[in-house]
């Protein structure tokens, strides 16, 4: 619920009554005429918001300070933009300005944003790490789907960072000749990355909440990026989008290693062949050893269905597999071709498909029930 305190007067009072009865989450504080009465409301009953009528500021010059002191949000009802709402806005830090007649559009998504009980309790910012001891078993379509899919579903400010230094896949896969690259980002920071940086060479995706920070161009700059680096990229990204999802490269590395240690899950892909899983398997003990939360660690199988059983893997693996997908047959290479991820270009492929449910089982698990949603069947 969102608590909220109301000085206002009539009709914007009327006007905001009536909107604040509509919205179930929110409970109202109180309802006065008089900024120092809501003040005094404030000092004794809690408040996330109030809602100041700029008709009342005129005769209370003496309070504004107080207001500005206030540690909720404030939020600022104006009849008509001007210099002197401006003003006032920023006598009292207002955090939002509405118009009057902006209130029943603006007014429910603002307070909406303020709901603290729409939060799950484990609705904490992650970081996913996807990773193979062998290449060529899908382990960058997987990050990449993956991420597009977390974005998709949950709305939620999304990251994807190629960490595969040197041959990274996700700039072809899915976006063409970039400007800046983590080579750009790094270039100048001895030291440490910095916020405003790292921001600025970001790449936005259209239509999803979902950004984009990809690899060097060229081999050669990887050594560039040093471990340092790697774990300020990534606790800033934590810090600014709900999901971070890291394309690892197949090296236990330095770079590597500063990645999993940030990790909330390591996905460990493999295909169902001797050759991968036998390496699969000694890099989990390594794993294993490094990192020995259980759940923490969690193996993805490739192409199910197409080499060894589920009994013969399970007797290679030294933990169970966490996830199985199958064979997405030609369609993720030719996504990949044309520069789109393969849940775009074909959702109801039977890998997509996969990919997505796996999206879906990570968001009932790090958000709760109010996150559960319908898989779908794989064909």
């Amino acid at each position: 619920m969102v608590s909220v305190l109301v000085a206002a007067i009539s009709p914007v009072m009327e006007s905001i009554d009536f909107m604040l009865r509509q919205l179930s989450f929110v409970n109202i504080a109180g309802s006065t005429e008089s900024i120092r009465e809501a003040v005094d409301i404030a000092s004794v009953e809690p408040v996330d918001a109030m809602i100041v009528d700029e008709s009342l500021l005129s005769d209370s010059w003496g309070l504004q300070d107080r207001l500005a002191r206030e540690p909720f949000p404030l939020i600022l009802i104006i009849h008509t933009p001007s210099v002197e709402s401006t003003r006032r806005a920023l006598a009292i830090h207002a955090a939002d300005v509405i118009t009057q007649e902006a209130i029943p559009s603006l007014l429910p998504p603002l307070l909406k944003s303020l709901n603290k009980s729409e939060e799950h309790p484990m609705s904490l910012h992650r970081i996913i790490g996807v990773y193979s001891a062998k290449g060529g078993v899908g382990k960058t379509t997987l990050a990449v789907n993956l991420a597009w899919s977390l974005a998709l579903l949950s709305e939620r400010p999304t990251a994807l960072v190629d960490l595969d230094l040197q041959f990274g896949d996700i700039g072809p896969m899915v976006h063409d000749s970039p400007d800046v690259t983590i080579r750009e980002l790094v270039e100048g920071s001895p030291k440490e990355v910095e916020e405003d940086k790292l921001s600025r060479s970001l790449i936005a995706v259209d239509g999803l909440p979902l950004n984009l920070l990809l690899a060097p161009l060229h081999p050669q700059y990887a050594d560039l990026v040093e471990s340092h680096h790697v774990k300020d990229i990534l606790q800033h990204l934590k810090a600014t989008h709900v999901f971070t999802v890291c394309d690892l490269s197949a090296a236990l590395s330095d770079q590597n290693l500063s990645a999993m240690d940030l990790v909330d899950v390591l996905m460990m892909v493999a295909t169902p062949e001797m050759i991968t899983l036998r390496n699969v398997a000694r890099s989990l003990k390594v794993l294993q050893t490094l990192y020995p939360e259980q759940g923490r660690i969690r193996v993805v199988i490739n192409r199910a269905g197409t080499g060894m059983t589920s009994d013969q893997i399970s007797q290679v693996l030294p933990i169970p597999v966490s996830y199985w997908m199958p064979s997405g047959g030609v369609t993720p290479v030719r996504s990949a071709n044309t520069g789109k991820p393969l849940v775009v270009v074909d959702p109801s492929n039977p890998l997509a498909i996969s990919i997505e449910n796996i999206a879906k089982t990570l968001l009932e698990e790090f958000e709760g029930a109010s996150r559960r949603t319908v898989r779908k069947d794989v064909l």
